[in-house]
């Protein structure tokens, strides 16, 4: 196996492995998750290849995915977040142009910012406390999540 650097992805190697397996850890994911156990082929490796790019595991990203929308493309919460990966465009305007360049309820836009943002604060604060950031939650505040970060690593087997 041959180890090869991702453009923008964190400083890790990823293995010829990883190329190959990330699709089969989400799909296993996505059979575990009400919502995502129909996921077709093209999701599967949309969400795979995301995660793969941005350096962030396929499991987690599947997980999240689960947990936020349960891969419903088009699902809006009430609070504004939009699409997969439940991405609150006021809170992310300043960095991405949703109005020209982003459509968050086009998969493949969805999941290149979702997981970018996950990868960025996972490798930031940890995959608990990057959770909890992803999800707007205080850090450090055992009542204020309802397990939200556990039951996403849950979901991801981690």
């Amino acid at each position: 196996l041959f180890a090869r650097q991702l453009p923008h992805a964190p400083a890790m190697a990823f293995t010829y492995s990883i190329f190959r397996t990330a699709p089969l850890e989400v799909a296993k994911v996505f059979g575990r998750t009400p919502g995502c156990a129909d996921a077709d082929a093209n999701l599967i490796q949309s969400v795979a290849k995301a995660a793969v790019e941005t350096g962030l595991d396929p499991a987690l990203l599947a997980a999240t995915i689960g947990i936020e929308s349960g891969c419903n493309q088009f699902a809006v919460s009430n609070r504004g977040a939009i699409g997969l990966t439940q991405i609150v465009p006021r809170i992310w305007k300043d960095t991405y142009n949703f109005e020209l360049t982003y459509n968050l309820l086009n998969p493949t836009d969805n999941l290149h910012v979702g997981a970018t943002i996950l990868s960025r604060l996972v490798n930031q604060y940890g995959v608990s406390s990057g959770l909890h950031h992803y999800n707007g939650l205080g850090v450090g505040c055992e009542s204020c999540d309802s397990g939200y970060a556990d039951k996403i690593t849950r979901l991801a087997g981690r």
